[in-house]
């Protein structure tokens, strides 16, 4: 595998282990005895276990276990963030769409800090705090995000399912630590199905984006100002008239000058780019123009560098192909990678937010190969400096056939590399027993979906088919 570093793996019940796309799954802690990657990672219910915390001190070449984060729910999904070289972090529920979010008075918020101990080299959990309560068995809340403002407050978004079945965008924040969080007053109220979004620190403001599975919804914002006082936020206003894909299947970093950059699945399942300046979103961008309801994005920002890890249907209808591309300044594809060709379902890329310069591009993808080999995460690592941010020839998403816009790729694209291994061969490198050693002994599971039909069934089933995987 010419195009990017062998990958590690780590063993989960499901390719979907990484959703929601919208979280921060994974974060690098700086510390003087090196970096460590840490990510949260629900395995499903794999050999009993579900949401845990795993590290790496080699760059993700090889991980084990750091501990429970709530090991006894095969739901619950956790969005990070560093504090130094401490990790907090919330966690809800999620569930596949064909599930739906159901009622119960277990389904609450909880924020936690994960301290980081010099003397002993690692980071220990402190007891949960519930920031939401679901008091009855007809609410629950879900899909909770996390976001530390300027003056250090933490403040946490959550969706509530109302016993309509409505739902409602709901805010508490923290001015003591994450000691105690204090509810503020709903930003928005009758969502009629599931929403989502991202909660993120722009520097000095805060923004909540947000959309939902109405599949015809705009995508709305509300935005203000940390030196405010805590209930003032700007009136509802439109981001852009296309939804998002879900309300979740999205991916957004901070550009460190007021604004933002979010990659996100349109209604019409595909890959826009947007950058919001500080004052309103631009245009659309398109990314990828091949749609598919398992093509996400996962972004990571370095310096005012943008790079986008995606996943992307093989033409034979057979599997996916992963790739890393460089975003230029307007959001246009340039140069990427092929990261690998998988025979079978590979989906749900999970990148740190924003790294260093200097240091590898990192990503999980979910794997559930074919045929021969068990579902894992799989971990990625390559090299910045060949995917410079020169664009290639793009448009601004409209009605105008632009298909294949970024797989056709560039100069330096993916005919400058060796075609990829099919991760589904590479069975020995993935989970192997070193690496199943390092991930807490756990070991593999037999694939949960077999996607063996041809592209002519593919097609034609891809938009009607209900999949555990669908979110």
């Amino acid at each position: 595998m010419t195009a990017a570093t062998p990958p590690s793996a780590l063993p989960v019940r499901g390719g979907n282990a990484l959703t929601l796309p919208a979280h921060r799954h994974i974060v690098r802690v700086s510390r003087s005895e090196g970096s460590v990657l840490l990510a949260a990672v629900q395995q499903g219910g794999l050999d009993g276990h579900g949401l845990r915390m795993f590290r790496s001190d080699n760059g993700g070449g090889t991980w084990k276990l750091e501990g429970a984060i709530h090991d006894g729910s095969a739901y619950d999904r956790a969005d990070l963030i560093a504090v130094g070289q401490d990790v907090a972090l919330v966690y809800a529920v999620e569930t596949p769409d064909s599930t739906g979010i159901g009622g119960s008075t277990s389904r609450d918020v909880y924020f936690q800090w994960w301290r980081y101990s010099a003397s002993k080299g690692r980071w220990s959990p402190q007891t949960a705090v519930r920031v939401f309560d679901s008091t009855s068995s007809s609410t629950a809340y879900y899909r909770a995000e996390l976001a530390r403002d300027s003056k250090g407050r933490l403040w946490v978004q959550a969706f509530f399912r109302e016993k309509d079945a409505r739902n409602t965008l709901t805010l508490a924040v923290s001015s003591d630590g994450g000691s105690t969080f204090r509810e503020q007053s709903a930003l928005a109220r009758d969502i009629p199905k599931r929403g989502g979004g991202r909660l993120i620190s722009l520097g000095s403001r805060m923004m909540v984006l947000w959309s939902s599975h109405d599949g015809h919804d705009t995508t709305h914002y509300r935005i203000r100002d940390d030196s405010a006082s805590l209930s003032t936020w700007s009136s509802t206003r439109t981001a852009f008239s296309d939804g998002i894909y879900h309300g979740a299947a999205m991916s957004a970093v901070a550009d460190a000058k007021g604004g933002l950059h979010v990659v996100y699945k349109d209604n019409s399942e595909r890959l826009n780019y947007r950058h919001f300046n500080g004052s309103a979103f631009g245009a659309a961008v398109r990314v990828l123009d091949d749609g598919d309801w398992a093509t996400q994005p996962a972004l990571t920002r370095v310096g005012s560098a943008v790079y986008l890890f995606y996943n992307q249907p093989r033409s034979d209808g057979s599997g996916y192909r992963l790739w890393v591309r460089a975003l230029s300044s307007s959001g246009k594809p340039g140069v990427g990678k092929e990261l690998a060709s998988v025979s079978g379902f590979a989906g749900y890329p999970a990148a740190p937010e924003v790294l260093p310069s200097g240091v590898p591009l990192v990503c999980f993808f979910g794997i559930e190969p074919s045929s021969g080999s068990s579902i894992r995460l799989s971990f990625f690592s390559t090299s910045a400096s060949s995917l410079k941010s020169q664009p290639v020839a793009a448009k601004e998403a409209s009605g105008e056939d632009d298909r294949r816009l970024a797989a056709t790729g560039g100069s330096g694209g993916p005919s400058s590399f060796d075609p990829p291994q099919d991760v589904g061969m590479l069975d020995s490198a993935l989970t192997g027993p070193s690496q199943q050693a390092m991930a807490a002994g756990c070991g593999g599971a037999s694939a949960m979906l077999a996607v063996g039909m041809t592209l002519i069934l593919m097609e034609w089933g891809r938009r009607r088919r209900t999949r555990v995987l669908r979110f």
